[in-house]
């Protein structure tokens, strides 16, 4: 890979990070205090849009990996969804707080959220997918995953900020509900979908595919659930998932009432520098560290980080909560990193083991798990906020003062998220067979079973009518530098 062709591929993750952050830190408020939504009800209507995920991300994993053209497998979706953000993002953002009916508010926001959920799958799925077929050397996918993902928190860190500038702006009166939606709508749309139509345009589909897919059926869907190395990173994925989506949903309320004068911008930004930090640390541990190690190692800090800023008082110095949440980010920025790093061996082990590189199945189970951690935290959030006594505002109307009860559960739940989910997660991982050394033996078998099958170049299907030996060389000589033969060792130069 070149440079150029690793940096726009980095920069198609800022979909995946942004997205996820937008909707973590704004979308429970905006459907509390600016829809005017009850919070447990608020919570629900985005549960009940999610039952057509279940559906959806797996189906779209299915159909990338039966797909062929010119363009490879994964991009000509990645472009399509790409053209279809901003219009999604359109509905799912509308004003609609002085709508009379509830029950209109309710309906329009699920329906909203299901077009959303079906858009970002069209994008997140073949993406994923294509995290995986980048490049044929594990050492180079490592690399650019770990940049793709630096991208992503970046992306994440980026658009939490705008998000709390632009939440502050319409509380304190200084920005219309117009003005909001419009900024939503049209500055996130543009900066999600133009990354991802460079992606489509300039980057490449590397591992071979077989030319001719296999028929459906429903056991494709669930197939990626019979590798053992899979169903554990399911679970590593989903724990730092919904801890992050939780803790991100619960900082603005604890920011504004639980410890006032805490300022949520410089989560954010602690976050972006650790980040920064890491990542040099990480690129340089994945070629010599077992990925599950750098992903448990700063675990225990985190949760000891968020037994600290959960008890912390209000009323004094709050920088202690500065310093707390950037040890906590330590820990759980590099299980969110490690997770997709870890993800393409998994394909690799699928492939292995199954003979067909589905990786568009596995992608579509991960977005999927990823999409319900997120839908269940928001539902987790509203109805604790419900039980403990939120007082959410309507309309129009000033922030209200909150009982203990409510400033209690927005504390307990950030700490009995972290403690649960990370020490679940930190078990799990030491748990993890794909270690370097099977990884790179998982390589070396690659290349002697796509020798043994009829495998083409994904971008450059074989005509119908050369036969199947000359099929097979044909698609090795059309790849040219972007493939190495299927039965040849990679040349670790390219």
């Amino acid at each position: 890979m070149s440079r150029a062709e690793r940096a726009i591929f980095a920069c198609g993750d800022a979909f995946g990070g942004g997205a996820a952050a937008t909707l973590a830190v704004l979308y429970l408020f905006y459907l509390t205090d600016i829809v005017g939504l009850p919070p447990g009800l608020a919570g629900t209507t985005v549960v009940v849009s999610k039952v057509w995920d279940a559906i959806n991300h797996p189906l779209m994993g299915v159909i990338t990996d039966r797909t062929r053209s010119r363009w490879g497998r994964r991009k000509p979706w990645i472009f399509a969804g790409a053209l279809l953000l901003p219009p999604a993002m359109a509905g799912l953002w509308a004003p609609i707080g002085d709508w009379e009916s509830q029950s209109a508010k309710v309906w329009f926001v699920i329906i909203a959220h299901l077009l959303w959920t079906t858009v970002a799958s069209i994008v997140a799925v073949p993406y994923g997918s294509l995290s995986t077929e980048i490049t044929t050397d594990p050492d180079e996918r490592s690399r650019v995953n770990i940049l793709r993902l630096g991208c992503a928190t970046f992306s994440a860190v980026g658009c939490t900020l705008v998000m709390n500038a632009l939440v502050n702006a319409f509380t304190e009166g200084h920005l219309s509900v117009t003005a909001l939606y419009v900024s939503l709508f049209v500055g996130f749309g543009t900066f999600f979908a133009v990354p991802l139509l460079l992606v489509a345009r300039f980057t490449h589909e590397r591992a071979p595919v077989a030319e001719h897919p296999d028929a459906f059926n429903l056991a494709v869907v669930v197939s990626p659930f019979r590798i053992a190395s899979f169903r554990r990173l399911t679970a590593m994925y989903l724990c730092p998932s919904i801890t992050i989506d939780i803790v991100t949903s619960v900082i603005l309320y604890y920011a504004l009432y639980a410890v006032p004068g805490v300022r949520t911008v410089l989560f954010a930004g602690i976050f972006a520098v650790v980040t920064i930090i890491m990542l040099p640390l990480l690129l340089r541990l994945v070629e010599r560290v077992d990925k599950n190690r750098i992903y448990y190692t700063g675990i225990p800090l985190s949760i000891l980080a968020m037994v600290g800023i959960a008890f912390y008082p209000s009323g004094t110095a709050v920088w202690p909560v500065y310093v707390l949440s950037g040890v906590f980010a330590m820990g759980l920025a590099a299980a969110q990193v490690m997770v997709w790093v870890m993800f393409p061996d998994v394909v690799d082990d699928g492939e292995v083991t199954q003979g067909a590189r589905n990786a568009g199945s596995f992608s579509g189970v991960m977005v999927l798990v990823r999409t319900l951690a997120s839908a269940l935290a928001t539902f987790a959030v509203g109805w604790v906020l419900e039980f403990t006594g939120y007082q959410h505002a309507r309309p129009g109307q000033a922030r209200l003062a909150q009982p203990d009860s409510a400033l209690w559960g927005i504390r307990i739940t950030m700490l009995v998220t972290v403690v649960i989910l990370m020490g679940t997660a930190w078990f799990l991982a030491r748990g993890y067979s794909l270690t370097r050394a099977r990884v790179l033996e998982l390589s070396v078998e690659l290349e002697q079973a796509r020798a043994a099958r009829h495998t083409v170049a994904p971008e450059h299907p074989a005509h119908p009518d050369v036969p199947e030996r000359g099929a097979h060389e044909a698609g090795e000589h059309a790849a040219g530098e972007h493939q190495p033969a299927a039965d040849q060792p990679a040349d670790p130069g390219r």
